[in-house]
């Protein structure tokens, strides 16, 4: 009986060993519930297309992609917990995902001491890339310096009589990196601008009538918001019966997110100014045209930006293996460093020195349209990569400041 037994754990120790050389994966972690959950399951199956459309064509290496995909409910120990899970016990070849910056920092760490490759899809300090960079670390989204630097140019541009900036947003590494960016580039092409105030609420809190009143007593010309997701849909709601929109000018970061209009349909204030990492509508090639219509036949939805960064991460992974030739991490690195891709939002590359996505970005104003029953980005103006996202130098100086 004990020969049997033995003979048995042998078989299924060799047909999980040669399940797990077929397939290339990528531990997914990404918020499926609670507020961020649009953020998340929108990247999730961004992810899923990409898979689906490498998978279809043999996979790579005569291997299959193969994307597992856990909860992490927007919390920095359960992904501590999901890495360390998926490396240990899984296996996996790659992390991917995240949402929140806190989060990537954790993530990265942990990629850089087991030597695994990350690819962060959706957190955006700029803190991932430069002061915490690591060699094991990449990223497939926006950063903050690119949303902050765009959207000071846009306003500075369209309405240079703003003057007093006031500040809304959430009390951790995103919000607070992304004012002192909004901060630093107004102040450079708007001499007279003044910064008269900041807020920041906590993630997730449910009442934001403080908030509200403190902006309405202190009078700006202009409120610089950070809030996103869920947050950025029950403040709007709150907000909007104190005609608050329209008392002073709002600049909201990552405001033109699909899921955020569809989430307020004819309560979303028009003339917001507002980017979006990438959009549906833009750019009007017929690659972007292709992965609207492949994630509308899986979805019945227009893809979000969490969707477009999701299906390019899963991208520059499975190019990035096929120019390697292999899945040794070192050779993964090395194709990955400056790897550009034909992305929907255009052509994005990986730096080589940082990891940092390179892309053009686009800002513009809610506006409604007749063919949407939503408000979508209308008024834009796209901003190449090289005028917005921090440079080569900057990073160089922070990297010595960091040894």
């Amino acid at each position: 009986m004990r020969k049997t037994v033995l003979v048995l754990g042998m078989v299924l120790l060799f047909a999980t060993t040669g399940l797990a050389a077929d397939t290339i994966k990528l531990g997914g972690m990404l918020p499926l519930s609670g507020r961020a959950a649009d953020l998340g399951i929108t990247c999730k199956q961004g992810a899923e297309l990409a898979v689906k459309e490498i998978n279809a064509k043999g996979g790579v290496l005569g291997k299959k992609f193969e994307l597992l995909m856990a909860d992490s409910k927007a919390n920095v120990q359960e992904l501590s917990s999901l890495s360390n899970r998926y490396i240990q016990k899984d296996g996996v070849n790659f992390l991917f995902g995240v949402v929140s910056s806190a989060g990537a920092l954790t993530v990265g760490e942990i990629a850089k001491r087991e030597k695994v490759i990350f690819m962060d899809t959706v957190a955006s300090t700029d803190t991932f890339t430069k002061e915490k960079w690591n060699r094991y670390s990449f990223r497939a989204g926006t950063c903050n310096s690119q949303e902050a630097n765009s959207l000071a140019l846009y306003a500075a541009k369209k309405y240079p009589k703003l003057t007093k900036f006031y500040n809304l947003g959430p009390d951790y590494e995103y919000g607070r990196t992304m004012w002192e960016l909004f901060k630093a580039r107004t102040a450079k092409v708007n001499p007279k601008a003044e910064f008269i105030g900041e807020q920041w609420p906590k993630l997730f809190i449910p009442d934001y009538t403080t908030y509200i009143n403190a902006i309405l007593a202190a009078k700006p010309d202009a409120v610089f918001c950070s809030l996103w997701g869920g947050d950025l849909v029950a403040f709007i709601k709150q907000a909007k019966p104190y005609g608050i929109f329209d008392k002073m000018k709002w600049i909201i970061a990552t405001g033109g997110d699909i899921t955020v209009a569809k989430a307020l349909g004819t309560d979303m204030p028009t003339g917001l100014i507002v980017d979006q990492r990438y959009y549906f509508h833009w750019p009007n090639t017929e690659r972007n045209k292709a992965f609207v219509k492949a994630y509308q036949a899986d979805y019945n939805d227009y893809p979000s930006a969490w969707a477009a960064e999701g299906y390019d991460g899963v991208t520059f992974l499975a190019e990035a293996v096929k120019k390697a030739g292999s899945l040794d991490t070192d050779k993964v690195i090395a194709a990955l460093e400056g790897l550009s891709i034909d992305a929907p939002r255009g052509k994005a590359t990986l730096r080589k020195e940082d990891h940092q996505l390179s892309s053009d970005f686009m800002v513009g104003e809610t506006v409604f349209d007749k063919a949407y029953p939503f408000a979508i980005v209308g008024n834009t103006e796209v901003f190449k990569a090289e005028e917005v996202l921090y440079s080569i130098e900057e990073w160089k100086k922070a990297q010595e400041a960091n040894k």
